[in-house]
């Protein structure tokens, strides 16, 4: 990778480091206060996995932001989160917060990887779509074995393939 390649942003990869930099640092503030309170130890073990997840997507991007000279974003802060705010959900909504903020996360990633040219951003958003999708899979899991998770209605199938005629 040559020192231009290396250094310079373009703006897909500017737009979607910022977004996924700031959306990572609201789910930090979040799942802090999710981890403040939940109690059932196999719904703390994702929620620490998805800490952790959000963690590591941080520290890349602001590593890609610093070799590339782009200021770091504020996103949110400690400051943006009250720990000490009492509880107000119960442990299974923490697993549909990571499923619904699992399938926005892998929507902006999948999206950049066809879109990003610099070889290590789009290595660093393939490896990211893998984490949340195991993540997603993690809470999947434990929905299903809790019986919370709400599948779509089955129908039968179509007898055939039927064409419109007139």
């Amino acid at each position: 990778m040559t020192t231009l390649e290396k250094t310079h942003l373009t703006a897909t990869e500017m737009g979607k480091l910022w977004a996924t930099h700031v959306s990572n640092t609201m789910a930090t503030c979040v799942i802090s206060h999710f981890l403040k309170h939940v109690d059932d130890p196999e719904i703390k073990k994702i929620v620490e996995y998805a800490s952790g997840l959000c963690g590591e997507i941080i520290q890349d991007i602001e590593t890609i932001f610093q070799q590339a000279d782009f200021p770091i974003p504020v996103g949110f802060t400690d400051q943006d989160v009250n720990l000490e705010a009492p509880r107000l959900f119960e442990d299974e909504f923490y697993l549909h917060y990571l499923q619904y903020s699992g399938k926005a996360g892998m929507s902006i990633y999948s999206v950049a990887v066809p879109l990003v040219t610099r070889k290590d951003i789009r290595d660093f958003f393939i490896r990211r779509l893998y984490d949340t999708a195991k993540l997603a899979a993690m809470v999947n899991d434990a929905l299903i074995q809790k019986g919370a998770l709400m599948n779509a209605p089955v129908i039968q199938p179509p007898t055939g393939v039927h064409f419109v005629e007139n």
